[in-house]
């Protein structure tokens, strides 16, 4: 079961996508003092905040890479569905942004960029991801300071591939 600690400024999505996790979170916990979806797609982004407004909740959407838009993310918790699907270098220089938001060779930019906010000890995280993303993921982290503790939420069997859910806090 997950357990959050109270007193978070920030409830950060990456990839907010349509925006439904982030409008729901911020309809259900209003202990946040900002709720801040990004997405690589600009499109996303405005699907995000219309989303928001019509169901009354106030969310600031960013179009940029992961958190790289945010100068200060510490005290937060984020959460990221990564993609899953893996891509030619070919398929990921096609420039449309839609294309390249949902396939993302996720072993180089995507979780190294997750990692990299990772090692900075900053918050918690609740990062779904590929089987061998999660195993990229913890021989990224494994010793790095600060120690987190890893806690499996989830484990999905899709057609395409085993997605599971973890919870990352620090030690």
């Amino acid at each position: 079961m997950l357990k959050l600690r109270s007193g978070y400024d920030y409830f950060i999505e990456i990839g907010s996508g349509s925006g439904y996790i982030i409008t729901n979170v911020a309809k259900e916990f209003t202990s946040f003092k900002r709720f801040i979806a990004t997405d690589v797609n600009c499109t996303a982004v405005k699907e995000t905040t219309r989303y928001a407004e019509d169901e009354g909740v106030d969310v600031d959407a960013v179009c940029c890479n992961l958190a790289d838009c945010l100068r200060n993310v510490s005290n937060s918790i984020i959460v990221f569905n990564t993609p899953y699907l893996t891509c030619s270098n070919g398929e990921l220089s096609i420039s449309d942004p839609a294309y390249v938001s949902i396939c993302r060779n996720y072993r180089g930019d995507v979780l190294t960029g997750v990692v990299n906010i990772i090692k900075t000890g900053c918050c918690e995280f609740i990062l779904t991801v590929g089987n061998d993303g999660l195993e990229y993921l913890l021989s990224s982290i494994r010793g790095i300071r600060p120690l987190y503790f890893i806690d499996v939420l989830f484990n999905s069997h899709m057609f395409f591939e085993d997605v599971i859910t973890v919870h990352l806090t620090r030690i």
